[in-house]
């Protein structure tokens, strides 16, 4: 059976682009439907290391008014830096925590494999990992030699 116009509208539209931008205290996940009609944005709190705070905001934008959120938040910032640009990404693959604090995951590209029904199926290219405390809070935790060298020596076998 063929959605109707109402039946569409009617549920959550799906994201298809993201851009990340983050103050001192905040991550802010700024997602976009195709067609550029809807906008929605999920927090990811920065602050506490060991745990991962994350808030999707109920509230479907426009683009004028996911603008005008940014720059009240830029605004509203502006003492610890402001609102920054982070990246523009395809989703969240997920968070990671080792020993330390979490890790977020990023699709930053993609390529299209092909098509099911209609519905394109992409495969990952490239993708990113960004740690979710800020430099002062990620300053103030101690760095685990395990943690580091499991990042960072080869596997022996």
């Amino acid at each position: 059976m063929a959605s109707t116009e109402n039946e569409t509208s009617s549920q959550s539209p799906c994201m298809q682009k993201f851009r990340l931008y983050e103050t001192r205290s905040m991550f802010y996940m700024i997602g976009r439907d195709k067609s550029r009609t809807y906008w929605r944005v999920l927090k990811i709190d920065r602050l506490d290391p060991s745990e991962l705070n994350i808030l999707e905001d109920s509230t479907t934008y426009t683009e004028r008014e996911c603008s005008e959120l940014l720059r009240r938040i830029h605004e509203g910032n502006l003492s610890t830096g402001g609102l920054r640009f982070v990246t523009t990404c395809y989703g969240i693959i997920g968070f990671i925590k080792f020993l330390g604090p979490y890790y977020m995951l990023l699709i930053t590209k993609r390529r299209q494999i092909g098509a099911i029904c209609g519905h394109n199926v992409y495969a990952v290219s490239k993708s990113v990992m960004i740690p979710l405390p800020n430099s002062s809070v990620q300053s103030s935790i101690a760095n685990s030699k395990n943690e580091n060298r499991f990042l960072c020596d080869p596997i022996v076998n």
